[in-house]
């Protein structure tokens, strides 16, 4: 069955929502579609408009966008954040955070991003799961995620809780650094991983991933170093070139996962869409001949280059699975709440999606008031929700944004293509697999409303789109 969805534009008025309450998601009935709407200017907040639209048979005139089911990108993972120390400690015992990140009453996360031992985001400090005081442990037999269980550190404990209140989250695993004795700097930070402990690290992943599925955590996903070109100086870190990367994962954490009979996936890369060092560093990786038989994909984060910049890439290897795995939300004077919400909207939701990324993951779940605690790290990054120090939540722009997506763009979903209507408005749209469609849209102009017309099959909807909006559209049907 082809699904055609027409938009078309023309200048109209409307007046701007009033009511300021965030409202949960309502099932639509056949024919109706539901509006969910954010103002770039924070006056209305995710909030679901009482009235919804409804479907007509009237034909169509003017510009219209063609999809088709055939055309339908990769099936989507889901949308989500990165589980840090700092974060875990914030989010301990915490159920209304939880509740507002992951359960259906608030966005519905679906994806979560763990840091695999210590990042620049810990309350105590740095660490990794085999810190000895001997030479070197080659059979890892001091192993242990202890660590990742304690009252200022309670990954586990939080990550079994985001588990309990969302069955569907899937889980990827990113690690800063290797244990010390392992790299060249024999420290947390800088350095790199040395060759005669390729086997043995390869190992510790294994433990790793055993581990944490004994704890009723299941690692669907690793990747092999958080950003590999960059060497930290403050926090932890280690550089690992491309070829590195290619002959790890080729001869030894490929093989040892298959051995182990771990289903777990490798995702190369983990940095910037451009490296200036390397730029073709995740090409090396895919090309690899044993590297690319287990390697399954990229990841990215926008820190540096353009979404553009992965197109080569998508030529080379157009089944390579894409994923973006990491961006902070920004605090300081330069920011805004419309304009961390257009950038991401701009520069990774929009240009990634329209990619195939099959998921969108930003920085820290949570972080104080202070945008810590920090293990030397970012210094204006910020959480996706605030907790102060009196448990007081604050819902950032980039909680808004992810909800648009997160909570009616289910696992599972295809993208539906449409039509690019840059410098116009932006627009995304799904199909989850219970047959229901969204379509997300941005109108950033101050003053001009968009009238837009949605065409699929034989019915259609009319909705004025907002200047100043993002706005959600969901129906259950077409007629």
């Amino acid at each position: 069955m082809e699904y055609i969805i027409g938009l078309i534009l023309s200048l109209t008025s409307m007046s701007g929502c009033e009511d300021n309450e965030e409202a949960g998601t309502k099932k639509a009935t056949d024919g109706e579609v539901e509006v969910h709407i954010t103002s770039l200017d924070g006056s209305s907040l995710l909030r679901q408009l009482p009235t919804k639209l409804n479907f007509s048979k009237e034909a169509l005139s003017g510009t219209l966008v063609e999809i088709s089911e055939t055309e339908q990108g990769p099936a989507i993972d889901g949308f989500g954040a990165a589980l840090t120390g700092s974060s875990a400690y914030l989010m301990h015992n915490n159920e209304a955070a939880i509740k507002d990140l992951f359960s259906e009453e608030g966005i519905s996360l679906s994806y979560l991003r763990l840091t695999m031992g210590a990042s620049d985001f810990n309350k105590n400090g740095s660490y990794s799961y085999n810190d000895i005081n001997e030479a070197e442990d080659l059979s890892l037999s001091q192993f242990s995620i202890a660590e990742d269980k304690a009252s200022d550190n309670p990954m586990i404990p939080v990550a079994q809780a985001i588990l309990a209140a969302n069955s569907e989250v899937s889980i990827m695993a990113s690690p800063w650094t290797p244990p010390p004795w392992m790299k060249s700097s024999k420290s947390y930070i800088g350095g790199s991983l040395l060759k005669a402990y390729y086997g043995v690290y390869a190992d510790y992943f294994i433990k790793y991933l055993q581990a944490y599925a004994a704890e009723g955590i299941p690692v669907g996903a690793i990747t092999v170093q958080n950003e590999p070109l960059h060497e930290p100086k403050t926090y932890p870190g280690m550089k690992m070139s491309a070829l590195e990367q290619a002959d790890f994962i080729g001869n030894h954490l490929g093989p040892k996962l298959e051995a182990a009979n771990l289903s777990t996936d490798i995702i190369a890369y983990d940095h910037n869409f451009y490296v200036e060092e390397d730029p073709d560093y995740p090409i090396t990786v895919l090309q690899d001949t044993k590297a690319g038989i287990y390697a399954k994909g990229v990841a990215y984060h926008a820190y540096g280059g353009a979404a553009s910049d992965i197109d080569l890439l998508l030529t080379q290897f157009p089944d390579a699975e894409i994923h973006f795995t990491e961006q902070s939300g920004i605090i300081g004077e330069q920011t805004s709440f419309k304009g961390e919400i257009v950038w991401f909207m701009e520069n990774v939701f929009a240009p990634m999606l329209r990619r195939g990324a099959k998921s969108i993951l930003l920085w820290n779940l949570a972080l104080d008031e202070n945008n810590g605690p920090k293990n030397n790290g970012c210094q204006t990054c910020r959480g996706v929700i605030t907790i102060t120090s009196t448990k007081n939540i604050v819902k950032n722009p980039e909680y808004y944004l992810l909800g648009h997506f997160s909570r009616f763009v289910k696992p599972g979903a295809m993208r539906l293509k449409t039509a690019d209507f840059k410098g116009q408005f932006e627009n995304i749209a799904f199909e989850n697999s219970d047959g229901s469609k969204v379509l997300v849209l941005l109108n950033t102009s101050n003053a001009d409303d968009k009238q837009i017309q949605v065409n699929i099959g034989s019915g259609s909807f009319g909705y004025t789109l907002p200047a100043n909006s993002l706005v959600t559209l969901r129906w259950d049907t077409t007629l």
